[in-house]
């Protein structure tokens, strides 16, 4: 399968740009793009900051974010999970009066997620993402032409307001600020999951 990283830095290759070219582009540190190549998420800052470095890497690079955002978000849990399992492998001796309670447990655990991840998988081929818009309320009356727009959707989902694509951080949310003309205005937004089924809002405010 492959690899956030090996998509990226071939792309910079294929297009004989230097890292200090990109980074001076997209404003992302040298040593920050030489970690995502790499595949060192564990070395940003979090995982919110490297999936916005890699999205406006991949943007720079004319890669489409819609590959690379579920490859990330699977490479990235993965290389957590190789840092958990061997402190479990550590401590498994302390378990071992316990060993059939907590190899229950586990199964159970298993099967729960197991269960979670399929009803998530079929539901999102069947039924539109969530979609929420926090702000502006509809109908609402505001005094400035700058309006911020929020809400909350499927992390997953892509999410365009007023034809414009907005980025959407790991827990579903996403903000746009908008420029509004006096008089009345009207805001649409729109949320599509990756199997295509979208959710479609549309606030009408006015400006005075």
């Amino acid at each position: 399968m492959r690899k956030v990283s090996e998509m990226l830095r071939e792309a910079r290759e294929r297009k004989a740009i230097s890292l200090d070219t990109a980074s001076e582009a997209t404003k992302i540190k040298k040593e920050f793009l030489n970690s995502i190549e790499k595949g060192s998420f564990e070395v940003l800052p979090s995982e919110s900051y490297a999936l916005g470095f890699v999205k406006n890497y991949a943007r720079y690079l004319g890669v489409y974010t819609s590959q690379i955002v579920p490859l990330f978000r699977r490479e990235y849990e993965s290389k957590q999970k190789v840092h958990i399992v061997p402190e479990f492998r550590k401590n498994q001796h302390k378990f071992n009066r316990n060993f059939f309670s907590a190899k229950g447990l586990l199964i159970a655990i298993v099967v729960v997620v197991v269960s979670a991840y399929i009803f998530f998988q079929y539901s999102s081929l069947i039924f539109p993402p969530p979609l929420a818009i926090e702000s502006p309320k509809n109908g609402q009356v505001l005094k400035s032409n700058t309006i911020q727009v929020k809400g909350k959707t499927d992390p997953y989902a892509t999410v365009t307001v007023n034809g414009e694509e907005v980025y959407v951080n790991l827990q579903g949310k996403f903000q746009k600020s908008l420029y509004m003309f006096t008089g009345e205005n009207k805001i649409s937004v729109i949320s599509k999951n990756r199997f295509g089924k979208e959710a479609s809002k549309t606030v009408i405010v006015k400006v005075e």
